[in-house]
């Protein structure tokens, strides 16, 4: 049985940090996971700003849903909305990628 060199507590053979004191148990000294590169991080050249877009485009989507069915069955109006937000935000994801795409690299 492993036990955690700071808090004592037996942790499974195969992890790599403590889940209790998150302390790095394999004193091999590389690192534990693959970093990220740079071009795995999706819009990474835009502001904080510019992530708001699929927000904002859901949110957008799913006022216009409800406007569409205000008169329409409860069944419908469950539905539609929703449906609305997802596709908005979907869209949204799009319009980033896009915007990013035609940025340069920080």
């Amino acid at each position: 049985m492993i036990f955690c060199p700071e808090c004592k507590i037996a942790v499974d053979p195969e992890w790599t940090i403590c889940p209790t004191c998150s302390i790095l148990l394999d004193q091999t000294g590389g690192p534990t996971t693959r970093p990220v590169e740079e071009v795995e991080r999706y819009a990474s050249n835009l502001a904080w700003f510019y992530h708001l877009i699929p927000v904002i485009t859901g949110l957008m989507a799913l006022g216009i849903g409800d406007y569409l069915v205000t008169d329409s069955n409860p069944l419908l109006r469950t539905i539609f909305p929703p449906f609305c937000l997802i596709v908005g935000g979907w869209l949204g994801l799009i319009l980033l990628g896009i915007i990013s795409s035609y940025q340069s690299q920080p």
